[in-house]
């Protein structure tokens, strides 16, 4: 079996990527061009430091809670957000699309806001976009140190306008279950005040839970709003040619979820996953993966692999079939310990027919998706989309709408 001893080495197939994502001996190293906003945060850690803060944080991202999200927040916040744009007949999917998910992942990361309050809700929405722009700083065209100065600026008034008020409450909240006021249970269920909570025993400084609380904020509304963009163009250019199916997914939310999990498939957050070795790491097929060494897991190609999902793995189908065991969403959440731990608020729970409808979790990206087809957003016909020429990220930055 050959083996690969250069330092850069990139994985394709679905056994490889698969297994190095499970491997504890590879770390992750894709962020550290936007440690603005990603040092230290979840996601960046390793080992003993990040088992134990996801073990923490899981405690909120359990499935009760995402069913909780899902049926008694998400749906008011879709209205709120997307009734403007439908009352007024026209819109753009990726302001739709981020809006939606920036309102829903605020509730989850703590940050107090009316999704109602127009002006904040466009003040907010700006910042996030800028914390977004720093995390996926390695695939950036613009110039970098430029981007990291915009987005200390951006850091400098979340704290003041939304950070700090959010905190002051919490920590009162927290003072007064502590002393018996008020119960545990009656605690805002969300990230920030998890973290306050367990910063002792996390040894979580101040900047840290800062900048996690950044990292939630962009990490859930950036990869929610484009898997939501490339769901409905998905499924645009498919009833294109079955407009039955398009008709379908504007009165079947189940259907939609089938079509949202071939999008996820066929268009990862990330398009590559970076990890470094700790040590020589040999893989199951006799690949080396030398300690230092850049490894890159490619989520396109492995997703796209020919022996899990057949000849046409490449073409969207959302009537796809795939082997016992295999997400229908390919590894675009990641797998291992740094799985995405908002994976089934995303995405919902995996198909299942004998699943009881009391049961079902649909996703955040599907409701959303059925939501603005059912309310009659299709493609504007005068205006086509436009790809974000300041990304190597396939990403729409205008995405025209009509209703």
């Amino acid at each position: 079996m050959e083996k690969k001893t250069s330092k850069r080495i990139r994985l394709t197939s679905w056994s490889q990527v698969r297994e190095a994502f499970h491997s504890k001996e590879l770390r992750q190293a894709g962020y550290s061009e936007g440690a603005v906003v990603m040092s230290d945060t979840l996601l960046d850690l390793h080992g003993k430091a990040h088992r134990e803060r996801r073990r923490v944080e899981n405690r909120l991202f359990r499935r009760e809670i995402f069913s909780y999200w899902e049926h008694e927040v998400l749906g008011r916040t879709i209205d709120i957000t997307l009734n403007p744009f439908v009352q007024s007949k026209q819109g753009d999917l990726s302001v739709i699309g981020y809006r939606c998910a920036m309102n829903l992942t605020a509730t989850i990361a703590g940050i107090d806001q009316d999704p109602s309050d127009a002006k904040q809700t466009e003040t907010l929405y700006g910042i996030v976009k800028k914390f977004s722009e720093g995390a996926t700083l390695l695939h950036s065209t613009r110039n970098k140190d430029q981007v990291r100065q915009e987005v200390k600026e951006a850091m400098g008034q979340f704290a003041k306008d939304f950070f700090d008020p959010s905190r002051e409450i919490r920590e009162r909240l927290i003072e007064e279950s502590n002393g018996g006021t008020i119960n545990q249970e009656d605690l805002p269920k969300d990230v920030l005040t998890t973290l306050l909570r367990n910063s002792e025993q996390l040894g979580l400084t101040d900047e840290i839970i800062f900048r996690e609380i950044c990292f939630y904020l962009q990490a859930g509304a950036h990869s929610t709003a484009n898997a939501f963009t490339h769901t409905v163009d998905d499924i645009l250019n498919w009833g294109q040619h079955y407009p039955e199916d398009l008709n379908k997914a504007r009165n079947d939310l189940s259907f939609v979820q089938r079509c949202m999990h071939e999008s996820l498939r066929l268009n990862p957050a990330s398009p590559v996953a970076l990890r470094r070795p700790l040590k020589d790491v040999e893989l199951s097929d006799g690949t080396i993966l030398s300690e230092g060494a850049e490894v890159t897991l490619d989520l396109i190609l492995a997703n796209r692999d020919n022996k899990i999902f057949g000849d046409k793995s490449g073409n969207y189908n959302p009537y796809r079939e795939v082997p016992e065991g295999i997400p229908r969403w390919g590894m675009s959440f990641g797998a291992g310990r740094h799985a995405c731990v908002g994976a089934e608020l995303d995405g919902g729970l995996e198909i299942d027919p004998d699943r009881p409808a009391s049961e079902a979790l649909f996703g955040t990206v599907a409701i959303m998706a059925h939501a603005l087809l059912s309310a009659g957003g299709r493609r504007d016909p005068n205006n086509p989309p436009q790809q974000d020429p300041n990304s190597e990220r396939k990403h729409f930055s205008s995405y025209p709408v009509i209703f």
